[in-house]
């Protein structure tokens, strides 16, 4: 008896094999910081990318197709790292204490490819797509870090309170382009007074209030 054909779909093979997704985009991503370390950052090529990462150029390009596109895979992945092991607020803590511990998990992601991230940093003035990527993502970035710090990112204020802490991250990134310790002291001391600056601006009174109790 002639068997009944399925009328259910053949599932389609794995792109790039076995291998999980997330893990796959850590592969490019640190292959794509080792070429901006050897090359420069607007020499890093998605080619090169995949020889680098020993995986198809497809598989690469499917995920990130332009340096832009990797610019926006890594701050995902900084901002995972960031926020890995956040634990429930503490209201013994102020909130500038909070904001610290917060941004100096997110240097200390950055530090773990010190090179390839200052080579990004440094590149990304002459690579205006990837600049505007960066520069919109750095919105959501600092508007994770409020909330993490029970600062309310929504709103009005929230959206001062945004652009605020974009200048407080701007200040301690020039300090960490500088800072060669083993202990990023400097990136500690340039964030310090970046935070304490913040707090003489009245707009930022508003970094005491937690999330719950902000206008």
């Amino acid at each position: 008896m002639a068997k009944k054909p399925s009328n259910s779909a053949k599932p389609a093979a794995p792109f790039a094999g076995s291998e999980p997704e997330a893990a796959m985009i850590d592969r490019i991503i640190d292959a794509a910081l080792a070429e901006a370390a050897a090359l420069g950052w607007r020499n890093v090529a998605m080619d090169a990318v995949a020889a680098r990462a020993d995986l198809p150029l497809g598989a690469v390009l499917e995920q990130v197709p332009t340096r832009a596109h990797l610019v926006a895979r890594l701050n995902d992945r900084l901002d995972h790292r960031m926020l890995a092991g956040l634990k429930a607020l503490d209201e013994a803590d102020s909130v500038r204490d909070r904001l610290f511990d917060v941004v100096m998990k997110r240097f200390d992601a950055m530090n773990t490819d010190r090179e390839g991230m200052r080579a990004l940093v440094t590149g990304l003035r002459f690579d205006p797509p990837a600049m505007a990527v960066g520069l919109r993502r750095a919105d959501r970035t600092a508007a994770v870090m409020l909330a993490a710090a029970g600062v309310s990112p929504d709103g009005l204020l929230g959206c001062a309170r945004i652009q605020g802490m974009k200048v407080v991250l701007l200040c301690a990134l020039r300090g960490w382009m500088e800072d060669d310790s083993t202990d990023l002291a400097k990136t500690m001391a340039a964030l310090d007074r970046a935070l304490e600056r913040a707090e003489r601006v009245a707009g930022f009174r508003g970094f005491r209030r937690p999330v719950q109790n902000a206008a």
